[in-house]
């Protein structure tokens, strides 16, 4: 068999097998991808939902009011969270290895309601409504930094590992 049929062969059975997550993650990185992926749609369909209230003239109050109480989506974000975690709790109380889907689904709410607590970062640092203001920059600021760690522990960890590994090998050879 020739070295390119051999490939073909590889590559053909990987496809036959599917191409799974686990067969490529690790359960905490496979996790870590799922919040990134809830961060990233949750702060994309908040950030969108924002701007498309302000520019119709929903002004300071717009979106949910309830007895003329705006909820901020940092609410929602909290009690989200508190939830997650009592979730992530539960998972570990019921069963020796949980299933993969609900730590799936859990990772991914986290990464949504992490968006929306993150979201209002100038909020709750000010103690009032800046996120129109010069100031509700230190949300971004806070998004920024908080994707940087999710995309730090899905993509750039393993190949920092890897160099590390191979420059500590190299360097004892010397």
């Amino acid at each position: 068999m020739s070295e390119v049929s051999k490939i073909e062969h590889e590559i053909v059975g990987e496809a036959e097998k599917g191409l799974h997550l686990h067969h490529h993650l690790g359960p905490r990185r496979e996790r870590a991808m799922f919040a990134a992926l809830g961060f990233f749609v949750g702060l994309g369909i908040t950030r969108g939902i924002t701007t498309w209230l302000h520019y119709r003239g929903a002004g300071a109050n717009g979106g949910i009011i309830i007895r003329g109480v705006h909820i901020h989506h940092l609410v929602f974000g909290i009690v989200g969270m508190l939830l997650v975690g009592y979730a992530w709790l539960l998972l570990f109380a019921f069963e020796e290895q949980p299933r993969r889907l609900w730590f799936r689904l859990t990772a991914l709410a986290y990464g949504l309601f992490a968006a929306l607590i993150l979201d209002e970062f100038a909020l709750w640092l000010n103690l009032r409504d800046v996120y129109w203001q010069h100031q509700g920059r230190e949300s971004v600021e806070a998004i920024a930094i908080f994707a940087g760690l999710l995309l730090w522990g899905v993509l750039i960890a393993p190949f920092a590992r890897a160099v590390w590994r191979h420059l500590r090998g190299w360097l004892s050879t010397r």
